[in-house]
C-alpha cells in the first residue's frame, strides 16, 4: 500500500514542478504577436509550430496565429519541409506576412547526421551509417532505457546492434566498461566512450550506427567491430520545453520451468536405479504417501507455486524533462524515478524492489563571439533490495521432497519447549523447517535472514569548449571535449542467524512429537559491507576542424584530431587504454560526386616498442545520380545515390592481455632436495618473446546504394560487404616442435572473413486522416576461419574453412534399443554404455566413439536477422509495432533442465524418458542415478533450432485535442498504451521462453500519459 503512496507523491511533484510557472507567480509582461504564415507561393501554411520562450501556438487554416511572449524573447517558426526561421518581434510585427522558404531536400536545416566527431547534411554522406531521431520515435513509442532499445530494437530499426554480426575476440569491458555486454560495438556518448547502462531513451536526441571502417576509423582501435553513436538532448534558444512521462506497468512470466512432484520424481528415480541395475529406493507406500499423505509431513515443494510467486509484478517510471534559454546560454535537465517489484510473494522477498534515480544537466554558454562551452552532468544513483539467498538456484536445483519449509503450529505438541523464546516465526502460525542436510534454505533464507541491498552510483561530466577561428580563415574552428565517468557498485548486507528445525514425526497420526533445532536465533544488526567493484573512466579528444563550401558547388571539409580513452575497473592493474590521431579530409563536387578520406594512426600499449604504431587508411566515394542531367526525366526518382569504400583498421583489441610480445616466466612446481627437507619452486617459460607482434587488422570492401522513390514514398538501400580479419594474435603450436611448447610465441597469425548483405525497405503514404508507415530491414552475413592454427588426423575436424562461430560436436545416431546393438556398435568411450543411452556416429570408422568424431554440427551466431516497422494513424490515434527475427542457427538444450543425471532435480523433460516399455516412443535417454557422461555432451541430439520472429513492441497512442491541451495549460498530451515481447512465432517457443536458475523473462503491459507544458 505504501508504494501506491510513493506512486502518487511523485507525480503530484513532478507535475507541479512542470506546471507553467506563471501559474504560481505574477505573471512577467507578455507581448501579444501575430501574423499570417505563408509559403513562398503565397498560400496560407496550416500547423505551422510558433515558440516563443514558454509560449506556443499553430497557425490555423489561413495561417494566423497570435502568441504572447516575453519581450526579451524570439519566435520561431518550424514546418515539416521549410526551413526554420527566427524572428525578432519586431520583424514579426514590421511584416504583414511572413513566407517560409521549402527546405532543400537532404541539405535543408533538418537536424543533422551525427558521423565521426562531425555533423554532416544528409547528402553529403559518404559511408554506410544508419540514424535515427529518438524525439520522433517519442511521438509513438515511450520505450524507457537506451540498452533496452538497443538490444532489441536496433535490429528493428537501425540494423544489427552487432554491428552486420562481425566480431573478433574481444573483451567487453575494453569497450563499453562495467561489463554491459550489449554486442561488440563501441559506445560513444556526446563524442567519447561510455556505457549505456541506465541511460533513458527520453535523455537521447539521436543514434547513429557506423557500420563501414570509412565511418569509423576515426574512433581508433575500438572500432575495429563499428560503433554506435549517442547523443543527448540540449537546450534550445527561445523554445522553453517541459515534458512529463508516467508510466505504470505489470510484467508477466513468459514461461515457468516445470518440475515434478515429490511422488512422481521418487517414482522416475526408482526406474533410473533399475536402468542402473540397482534396487528401488522408494517403496511404493512411500510414494503414495508423499502422493496423497499430510504435505507437512510429505513435503512436494514447488517453487514456482503461486505459495511463493505472484501473477505478476509491478513497475512505474516517471520522467521529467526541462529545456529553455536564449542566444547566450542553454540548458536542459532530465530527471527520472524507476522502481520494481518483484515477482516473489513470501517473506522479505516480497518487498524487493529496485529503485533507479537519474538526473542529467547541461549548460551551453556562448563567452563571446568566437568561444562557446558546454558543461554536462549525469549521476545515477540506484538501489536493489531483496531477500538474501539464492532463491532461483534453489528452485532449480532442490528435489521437492528433501525438507519441509514450514511447520505448523497445530500440529506441535504445545508442551514442546522449543516453542518458547522463539525469533522467528512465520505469520504467528509457523516455524521455520529444515535438517542435517538444509540448515538453511531459501525460503527460511526470506523470512529469517535479514536483506540485501545492492547500491550503485554512477557520475559522469562533459566539458566541450569550441572556437570559431573564422578570424583567421572562413570555416575553420577547434574543440575540446574531456569526460570523466566514474561508476561504483557494493552491496550492504544485514545478515541474521535463525534456527530451522527438523520434525519428530508421532508413528501412528500426523503429529509432530519433537523437535530437532538446527543454528541459533542471532540478530546481530550489523551491517556488511561486501561486493566492491568500481570503475572510472578518463577521455579526450582535440579536433581542428574546416568546414567550408565555395560558390555554392566546391564543398571542404577536414579534421584533425587528438584521441585518448582510458579505463580503469577493480582488479585490473593495467586496465584499458587508447589513443590515436586522426585525419579527416572530404570534398564534395555540385552536392553530386564525394570523396572521403578518414585514417587513424593507433598508438598501442599492448605492442612492443618500434610496433606501437600503426596507420588506418581508409577512403569512400560516393555519387549522387539523380542529380545527373539524364536523370531529369525520371521524375519518379527522388535520390539514387551509390557508394563504395574501403580500408584497412588496425587493432590491438583481440590482444588479450599485455606484454604478449616478451619473455614470460611462471612458477614451475615444487623442487625438493637435500633429502626432501627442503624444497624451492620452480620457473618456466610460459611464452617467447616476439618483438614483431603487431596489430590485428580488420580490411574491408563495402559497396552500397540507396534510393527514394515516387515522392519519397519508397524507400530502399542495399549495401554489400566484405570484411577480412587477418593477423589475429595466436601461439601457433604447429609450427614449432613439440619440446618448444613453453617457448612458441604470440604470432600474428590467424585470419578470418566476414561477407554479406544488408538490405531495408520503406513505405510511407498517407490518404486523407490516415497514414502509414512499413519498414523492413534484413542482414545476412557469412563467415569463415580462413586460416587456423590446428593439427587433426582427420579431414572433418579442421576449423579451417568453417564459419567463425561453428560448433563442433558428436553426431547422434538415436538411442541404443537393446545390448545386442551395443555390442555390434564402435565401443563409445565416454563412460558405460546401457540400452537407453546415446548413440554417437564413429565418423572415421576406427571402432571407438571419441573427440576425434566430433564434427560441425551448428553455428551459434544467426546468418539471417531483421527487423520489421508499422506505423497506422488515424487522426489522433496511432497504433506502432516492432518486430524482429533470426533465422539460420541452433541452440543446445544444456542446462540442468535438460541434463538430468544422478541427483539431478527431475524437470517435465524425464516424462519421456526411455524405458524397455518406451524404447519406441521415447524422447529422452534412459534416466541414470549415476552421473552419464555419455549422454551429458554436445551432440546433434540436443541441438534444438532457435529461428524466430517476435513482436517485441506494440503501442497505442491517443492525441489529446489542441481544445483539450489548451484548457489544460498543455502544447501536448498524450495517452498510451503498450506491450512488450507479447507473441513469438517460433518452433521452439516453449524452450526459447524458458529461463532456468534465473528469474524468468517477463512480457510487459503499461498504461502511461505523455504531457508537454
Amino acid at each position: 500500500m505504501k508504494i501506491k503512496y510513493y506512486i502518487i507523491l511523485a507525480f503530484l511533484s513532478i507535475v507541479l514542478l512542470f506546471v507553467p510557472n506563471n501559474v504560481w507567480a505574477q505573471k512577467e509582461k507578455l507581448i501579444t504577436v501575430e501574423s499570417v504564415v505563408n509559403d513562398e507561393e503565397g498560400n496560407p501554411l496550416e500547423n505551422v509550430a510558433v515558440f516563443g520562450g514558454s509560449g506556443y501556438a499553430k497557425t490555423d487554416a489561413q495561417g494566423r496565429f497570435t502568441i504572447s511572449i516575453e519581450a526579451d524573447s524570439k519566435v520561431i517558426l518550424e514546418a515539416k519541409g521549410f526551413e526554420t526561421i527566427l524572428l525578432t518581434i519586431d520583424e514579426v510585427n514590421n511584416m504583414t506576412k511572413v513566407a517560409l522558404k521549402k527546405t532543400k531536400f537532404l541539405y535543408g536545416n533538418e537536424p543533422k547526421v551525427e558521423l565521426a566527431f562531425r555533423k554532416s547534411f544528409a547528402g553529403d554522406v559518404v559511408g554506410t551509417v544508419s540514424s535515427i531521431k529518438t524525439t520522433d520515435v517519442n511521438t509513438y513509442d515511450n520505450s524507457g532505457w537506451a540498452d533496452d532499445v538497443l538490444t532489441g530494437r536496433t535490429l528493428g530499426m537501425l540494423g544489427s546492434n552487432n554491428i552486420r554480426g562481425l566480431g573478433i575476440g574481444i573483451n567487453v569491458a575494453d569497450i563499453t566498461g562495467s561489463g554491459l555486454n550489449s554486442g561488440n560495438a563501441l559506445f560513444i556518448v556526446d563524442g567519447l566512450p561510455r556505457d549505456i547502462e541506465s541511460l533513458r531513451l527520453t535523455e537521447i536526441e539521436s543514434i547513429t550506427v557506423l557500420k563501414d571502417v570509412n565511418a569509423a576509423v576515426l574512433y581508433g582501435s575500438a572500432a575495429v567491430n563499428g560503433v554506435i553513436l549517442i547523443t543527448t538532448k540540449r537546450g534550445e534558444a527561445f523554445k522553453k520545453k517541459s515534458d512529463l512521462t508516467f508510466n505504470y506497468g505489470v510484467s508477466t512470466p513468459r514461461a515457468l520451468p516445470n518440475y515434478l512432484n515429490s511422488a512422481d520424481y521418487m517414482t522416475y528415480f526408482n526406474q533410473a536405479r533399475l536402468n542402473d541395475g540397482l534396487a528401488e529406493q522408494f517403496p511404493a507406500a512411500t510414494i503414495e504417501n508423499y502422493r496423497s499423505g499430510n504435505k507437512y509431513r510429505y513435503p512436494s515443494n514447488d517453487y514456482y507455486s503461486e505459495e511463493y510467486m505472484k501473477s505478476f509484478k509491478s513497475y512505474f517510471d516517471l520522467a521529467g524533462e526541462f529545456s529553455g534559454g536564449n542566444d547566450v546560454a542553454k540548458y536542459y535537465s532530465n530527471v527520472g524515478w524507476y522502481s520494481a517489484g518483484g515477482i516473489l510473494d513470501f517473506g522479505e522477498a516480497a518487498n524487493a524492489r529496485n529503485n533507479v534515480f537519474n538526473v542529467r544537466g547541461n549548460v551551453d554558454l556562448k563567452i563571446n563571439n568566437w568561444i562557446k562551452t558546454s558543461i554536462d552532468g549525469s549521476s545515477i544513483f540506484a538501489n536493489n533490495r531483496s531477500q538474501r539467498g539464492s532463491f532461483w538456484t534453489a528452485a532449480s536445483t532442490t528435489r521437492p521432497y528433501e525438507y519441509t519449509p514450514l511447520l505448523p503450529f497445530d500440529l506441535i505438541d504445545p508442551a514442546n519447549p522449543l516453542l518458547t523464546g522463539r525469533k522467528n516465526d512465520v505469520d504467528g502460525q509457523y516455524l521455520l523447517g529444515g535438517n542435517t542436510s538444509f540448515l538453511t534454505n531459501p525460503i527460511a533464507d526470506s523470512y529469517a535472514a535479514g536483506v540485501v541491498e545492492t547500491i550503485a552510483r554512477k557520475f559522469s561530466f562533459n566539458n566541450r569548449v569550441d572556437f570559431d577561428l573564422a578570424k583567421l580563415t572562413e570555416g575553420l574552428s577547434f574543440h575540446t571535449n574531456i569526460s570523466f565517468d566514474y561508476f561504483t557498485r557494493y552491496s550492504q548486507t544485514v545478515a541474521n542467524e535463525y534456527s530451522t528445525y527438523e520434525p519428530v514425526w508421532d508413528a501412528a497420526e500426523d503429529k509432530i512429537i519433537n523437535l530437532v533445532q538446527r543454528g541459533k536465533d542471532a540478530r546481530p544488526g550489523t551491517q556488511v559491507v561486501g561486493g566492491t567493484t568500481f570503475n572510472r573512466r578518463f577521455g579526450f579528444y582535440g579536433l581542428l576542424s574546416y568546414d567550408r563550401t565555395f560558390s555554392d558547388v566546391h564543398h571542404i571539409t577536414g579534421s584533425l584530431l587528438g584521441y585518448g580513452s582510458s579505463l580503469k575497473e577493480q582488479g585490473d592493474f593495467q586496465g584499458g587504454r587508447h589513443a590515436h590521431a586522426g585525419l579527416q579530409l572530404a570534398y564534395t563536387f555540385d552536392k553530386k560526386y564525394m570523396v572521403d578520406f578518414s585514417g587513424a594512426y593507433i598508438n598501442s600499449v599492448k605492442l612492443p616498442e618500434g610496433n606501437k604504431g600503426g596507420f588506418s587508411p581508409t577512403v569512400g566515394l560516393a555519387w549522387m545520380i539523380n542529380a545527373e542531367d539524364f536523370m531529369s526525366s525520371s521524375s519518379n526518382v527522388d535520390l539514387l545515390k551509390l557508394r563504395v569504400s574501403a580500408g584497412t583498421l588496425n587493432s590491438d583489441i583481440p590482444i588479450g592481455g599485455f606484454y604478449y610480445y616478451d619473455n614470460r616466466y611462471a612458477g614451475s612446481g615444487s623442487y625438493a632436495w637435500n633429502e626432501s627437507l627442503r624444497s624451492r619452486g620452480g620457473v618456466a617459460s610460459s611464452w617467447g618473446d616476439n618483438p614483431n607482434l603487431g596489430f590485428a587488422k580488420r580490411n574491408e570492401l563495402n559497396l552500397g546504394i540507396e534510393g527514394l522513390f515516387f515522392k519519397k514514398m519508397l524507400g530502399a538501400e542495399i549495401n554489400l560487404f566484405y570484411d577480412v580479419y587477418n593477423d589475429l594474435i595466436v601461439r601457433p603450436s604447429t609450427t614449432y616442435p613439440s619440446f618448444y611448447t613453453d617457448y612458441i610465441p604470440y604470432e600474428n597469425f590467424g585470419s578470418e572473413k566476414y561477407q554479406g548483405l544488408e538490405f531495408g525497405l520503406n513505405f510511407n503514404k498517407s490518404v486523407g486522416d490516415w497514414s502509414f508507415y512499413l519498414g523492413a530491414n534484413m542482414l545476412y552475413v557469412t563467415s569463415e576461419r580462413t586460416k587456423v592454427d590446428e593439427v587433426y588426423n582427420n579431414d572433418y575436424q579442421y576449423r579451417q574453412g568453417r564459419p567463425a562461430d561453428a560448433t563442433f560436436g558428436l553426431e547422434a545416431l538415436g538411442l541404443f534399443q537393446d545390448q545386442a546393438e551395443i555390442n555390434n556398435s564402435p565401443i563409445q568411450s565416454f563412460g558405460t554404455v546401457k540400452p537407453g543411452d546415446i548413440k554417437y556416429k564413429d565418423q572415421n570408422g576406427d571402432g571407438i566413439v571419441d573427440a576425434n568424431d566430433e564434427v560441425y554440427i551448428r553455428r551459434y551466431q544467426t546468418p539471417f536477422s531483421g527487423g520489421l516497422q508499422l506505423k497506422l494513424a488515424y487522426k489522433n490515434l496511432t497504433l506502432f509495432v516492432l518486430g524482429e527475427g533470426r533465422s539460420g542457427a541452433d541452440t543446445f538444450m544444456e542446462s540442468s533442465y535438460y541434463w538430468i543425471d544422478a541427483n539431478d532435480k527431475y524437470s517435465e523433460m524425464v516424462l519421456g524418458a526411455w524405458t524397455p516399455e518406451t524404447s519406441s516412443v521415447a524422447t529422452y535417454p534412459r534416466l541414470s542415478s549415476q552421473a552419464n557422461n555419455n549422454n551429458n555432451r554436445r551432440s546433434t541430439y540436443w541441438l534444438y533450432n532457435n529461428d524466430y520472429f517476435q513482436i517485441r513492441k506494440i503501442q497505442l497512442t491517443w492525441n489529446m485535442t489542441e481544445s483539450v491541451t489548451k484548457a489544460l495549460l498543455m502544447k501536448n498530451l498524450d495517452i498510451f498504451i503498450d506491450a512488450s515481447d507479447v507473441f513469438q512465432f517460433a518452433k521452439n517457443k516453449e524452450i526459447r521462453d524458458l529461463r532456468v536458475g534465473s528469474e524468468p523473462y517477463y512480457r510487459t503491459f503499461s498504461l502511461g500519459i505523455k504531457a508537454n507544458f
